[in-house]
């Protein structure tokens, strides 16, 4: 796969992914301009956990799956899916029963107080349906099906929040219906990835070796799922503990506001990883590596820069009656620059991704991301009583950095990327600046994001770079 090609996969999964996210984002002004601060910290919480939850879920079965689909020969891929699949079956359903039966006991744990039991039983059978329809998902990206991919992720999209409105404005059933409507869109994708799925789906092709390969390969990364999860989740549940349920809710819309980061970290993984898989043993692999971090560092950059000069502007604008959040909200706006923040470092930690990977020293994934998670919850802890929401999101960015340091640090050797030291500074000082950046001085904000662009251009990108980018506009 050539460097351009490369670029229009990450540009069109980066969109499918986006599809996917994007529908929390769009359900953003929804969910603040009718629920209370507190009723959306539940809805937070809820997603929280279903986050937390998937990665039990999958235990490491979906890394797997694209690990061997993409590197195993094409006789070994049928019994690579049908075994994941339908152990994916399986369990799932298994999983969803036991969070029903313990439903009385852990409701309260997970979701607050007086929040029907109801709430976490739609959870339950959101996260079984939701895996029966994303591996299928993986094996689009695998196979490099983008236009499908695309195009089913937009049909949730539209589903969600058709289902959403319905359940939730026309029959009033308030936060059970998020779930409801939630439910009805993971069948319906069911239901359209079901031919796909039959037709790989080959029960002879099933075996105990190639069961027992998955296996050792994925289960490494369940550990690593779970100190991820709790670094997405812990400053939520202490926010919860130490504050309240609407913190949660001012906390959880203003990291809505900031999700752009992730979609974009997230839609370009989801081209990195195939990429670096196939290239990773080319001579010449760790310099190419080095040059994209460079543009993805400098791209994602002036994304993090516009969004955190004018997310107050955002939040106001007016839909009809309604702002684009509920203006008990706007407070949120606050923390927007340190979740972007954030996200730089975690995207910094997933270019580094491929030292692990090609080498195939997976088993220290799980101690980078515990490192992150421990000091996501000391410092939230230390922080929180005194900073609250504001706190808690330089608790999550410190953090992140942290674990892109430590990975950084612990395979130097095993694989060396040649990362450019100043790529990785001007995106991380600009958008520390926008912070001191306040009020409606148009001209000062776009003078500031040209500033980014020809540093960037002229101090960071070197020549060949310039060249390429010359020939791609030209």
């Amino acid at each position: 796969m050539s460097l351009k090609i490369f670029g229009k996969q990450s540009l069109i999964y980066g969109f499918g992914h986006m599809l996917a996210r994007l529908v929390t984002f769009l359900l953003l002004p929804f969910y603040t301009n009718i629920f209370t601060t507190q009723e959306y910290g539940v809805i937070s919480l809820a997603y929280a956990f279903i986050g937390f939850a998937s990665i039990l879920f999958h235990y490491g079965m979906d890394t797997a799956l694209m690990k061997f689909y993409i590197t195993e020969d094409e006789d070994e891929k049928l019994g690579i899916f049908s075994t994941v699949w339908i152990l994916q079956l399986c369990t799932s359903f298994i999983f969803a029963f036991l969070m029903i039966w313990l439903a009385p006991f852990i409701s309260e744990i997970i979701l607050g107080k007086n929040v029907s039991l109801y709430v976490l039983k739609f959870i339950a059978v959101i996260l079984a349906v939701d895996v029966l329809w994303k591996i299928p998902m993986l094996l689009l990206r695998a196979e490099e099906r983008s236009t499908q991919f695309v195009l089913l992720n937009l049909l949730n999209v539209i589903a969600t929040i058709a289902f959403n409105y319905y359940f939730v404005v026309k029959l009033d059933l308030g936060i059970s219906g998020v779930f409801v409507g939630n439910i009805l869109a993971s069948i319906m994708m069911v239901v359209c990835l079901s031919s796909f799925i039959i037709k790989r789906l080959h029960l002879i092709h099933l075996s105990p070796n190639l069961l027992k390969k998955i296996m050792k390969f994925g289960l490494p990364f369940v550990p690593a799922g779970i100190f991820t999860m709790i670094m997405e989740l812990a400053d939520r549940y202490l926010l919860e503990w130490m504050i309240g349920t609407s913190a949660v809710g001012i906390y959880s819309a203003g990291y809505k506001l900031g999700m752009f980061g992730l979609l974009l970290v997230m839609g370009f993984n989801m081209a990195w990883t195939p990429f670096f898989l196939k290239q990773g043993k080319h001579e010449d692999s760790p310099k190419l590596f080095s040059r994209i971090a460079t543009y993805f560092l400098g791209i994602y950059g002036l994304v993090a820069i516009i969004f955190s000069l004018y997310i107050g502007e955002i939040v106001r604008f007016n839909l009809g009656s309604y702002s684009f959040i509920g203006e008990a909200f706007w407070s949120s706006t606050e923390i927007v620059p340190v979740i972007y923040l954030a996200y730089f470092f975690f995207g910094l930690y997933v270019l580094q991704l491929p030292a692990v990977y090609i080498p195939e020293k997976t088993k220290w994934v799980p101690a980078f991301r515990a490192v992150g998670a421990f000091v996501n919850v000391g410092l939230n802890l230390l922080v929180i009583p005194y900073y609250g929401v504001l706190g808690a999101a330089w608790a999550t960015m410190f953090a992140q950095a942290i674990m892109a340091g430590f990975i950084f640090f612990k395979t130097r050797r095993l694989y060396k990327i040649p990362f450019r030291v100043i790529s990785i500074i001007i995106p991380f000082i600009f958008i520390l600046g926008t912070m001191i950046i306040v009020g409606e001085f148009t001209v000062i904000k776009i003078g500031y994001i040209l500033g980014y662009i020809c540093i960037w251009y002229f101090m960071v990108a070197n020549k060949d770079e310039r060249k390429s980018i010359i020939q791609l506009f030209s």
